[in-house]
């Protein structure tokens, strides 16, 4: 899967953009108006809630809204949160998406990585997300403990044959 950012389709360059699917930030949304001008697109969204994001931009929509829009909409594939760590979380998650909406998990901390083998074990997850840079962040900037994280990442997605979603770019325009 390769997903770009909703906003790269304000740009003539990005009228039409084949075989990927568009990611969605909330935190980058200003209201339900907003959201549904991309959601209307012909391509497959990936809804992205940064949930419990301290730094700006933070959502002005909630959670809520967030789930209740993958149930009106059904080019939404795709419904992240951030921060999952618990097996609550997923199965309450899960339980409340519609049936063709994956759930993907944005591991962000070192307790999220810790309990990945336990959210895999539901059963729930095809795909996670990692966030480096918070990753990187929660574990104080250990580089060691941050490589050997990401490495016991990959070796657990490889172990459940979870597909394991990370950044490896940026465009600029």
């Amino acid at each position: 899967m390769i997903l770009i950012s909703n906003h790269l389709l304000t740009l003539p360059e990005f009228k039409k953009v084949n075989d990927v699917v568009i990611r969605i930030n909330m935190a980058h949304v200003r209201d339900i108006k907003e959201l549904k001008k991309f959601i209307n697109k012909d391509y497959e969204v990936f809804l992205d809630y940064p949930k419990g994001r301290s730094k700006p931009p933070v959502p002005t929509l909630s959670l809520s809204d967030a789930i209740n829009i993958t149930h009106k909409y059904g080019n939404i594939k795709y419904f992240a949160t951030s921060n999952i760590e618990q097996v609550a979380e997923v199965n309450l998650i899960c339980d409340i998406l519609p049936g063709d909406v994956s759930f993907v998990p944005k591991i962000e901390t070192l307790k999220g990585v810790l309990n990945l083998n336990k959210l895999f074990d539901t059963g729930k997850i095809n795909h996670i997300m990692l966030d480096s840079e918070d990753l990187y962040t929660d574990v104080k900037n250990d580089v060691q403990l941050f490589t050997n994280l990401k490495e016991r990442v990959n070796r657990i997605c490889n172990d459940y044959n979870v597909k394991l979603l990370q950044l490896y770019g940026v465009v600029f325009a």
